[in-house]
């Protein structure tokens, strides 16, 4: 049973009425009655069986319809690679990963891919569970910061959905808010989505990104990703320090209009504390981004698990003293792996008029 205000979903059969919101509930929601625009694909049906209601999104390289699933006259979310993009390198490589990725995880905040098709020209699709709600690019974009009491579940989920990520050998690596689906009435979430996998390494999987070529949103990368050194899950918990940083604070900890510039500050700059633009943030608050955003993976949290503890004891639902607890000593300078990698951290700190250390 669903509710056609919500749209959450009651497995069992006792709930005549919401008990959220108090509407009646019905077997299954009226597509007609959710939002799409109109656009060329309307009226076409995908895999037999999907019919396209309009568009309801678009990232990069993919597009976002409402249809409708003929056979559980359910509706459904189709993510349509962009036919200007099939022929981009790795594009149809991104796509294929993003649905092994689905299939290997089973998580209430990681989005359900529910299918997998083409459209008779080649052009591949993903057929997801719909979400009613907005990302929280769109909340940002909109309200600039988001009060703590939703800020914190917000993050608490998403950890334990990319901690379930990372035992399965899969590491994300493009954490960022476009990435996260707030689940409700825009402005009330009540639950949190992550999304797109596309970028993701799977551990057992031949890579489809070269070494020594970085991935990933620059505002958001960490220092492995930027000289293109390995990334593991700890690459994820930068990367929702970040996002933390951004939700709290109102601003990125790294800003630059030149992308190199701004990948230079990833690599080497310290970020500036949030009490030194917010001063009434908690300082136990504080003190958790600051360790997610170590500029050394073995200084920041050793796993996303370690990171969703601290959020849970900043909302009261864990007992016991912050793991973050104090800062490790000493400068926090990123040391490259490899010889390629060194060349790349040259060339950023260059970019900033700086002297490269003498890596060993």
């Amino acid at each position: 049973m669903y509710c056609p205000r919500c749209l959450r979903r009651f497995e069992d059969e006792e709930h005549r009425f919401c008990p959220y919101d108090g509407t009646k509930l019905v077997a299954t929601p009226d597509v007609s009655t959710l939002r799409a625009k109109p656009t060329s694909e309307t009226g076409v049906v995908l895999g037999g069986r999907y019919e396209v209601r309009g568009l309801i999104g678009r990232g990069g390289m993919a597009r976002i319809y409402l249809a409708l699933d003929r056979n559980t006259s359910e509706p459904v979310a189709i993510k349509m690679l962009d036919s200007l993009h099939l022929r981009a390198p790795g594009a149809r490589a991104r796509f294929d990963r993003e649905a092994k990725a689905a299939n290997a995880l089973a998580h209430p905040n990681i989005v359900k891919v529910l299918d997998t098709g083409e459209r008779p020209d080649g052009v591949p699709f993903l057929v997801m569970e719909y979400l009613f709600g907005e990302t929280l690019g769109d909340w940002l974009r909109r309200e600039t910061t988001m009060p703590l009491h939703i800020a914190l579940p917000v993050l608490s989920h998403t950890a334990s959905a990319l901690g379930v990520a990372h035992r399965a050998g899969i590491v994300h690596r493009d954490v960022k808010p476009d990435n996260l689906f707030l689940v409700g009435e825009p402005g009330e979430p009540y639950n949190t989505k992550v999304l797109d996998f596309g970028l993701s390494k799977l551990e057992a999987a031949k890579a489809v990104t070269q070494a020594g070529v970085a991935v990933g949103t620059p505002e958001y990368m960490p220092p492995e990703q930027v000289v293109g050194d390995k990334s593991d899950p700890r690459s994820d918990v930068y990367a929702l320090g970040v996002m933390m940083y951004r939700m709290l604070v109102g601003e990125l900890p790294f800003r630059a209009d030149d992308y190199a510039v701004l990948l230079a500050r990833q690599l080497i700059v310290p970020p500036r504390e949030p009490s030194d633009v917010l001063p009434n943030i908690d300082r136990a608050t504080e003190g958790v981004i600051l360790k997610a955003l170590r500029k050394k993976p073995e200084d920041r949290y050793s796993t996303m698990e370690a990171f969703g503890d601290d959020l849970e004891r900043l909302m009261g639902k864990r007992l016991g003293s912050l793991s973050a607890g104090l800062l490790p000593r000493g400068p926090d300078v990123y040391e490259p792996k490899d010889q390629l990698s060194r060349t790349a951290a040259k060339f950023f700190y260059n970019k900033l008029g700086m002297t490269p250390p003498a890596w060993k």
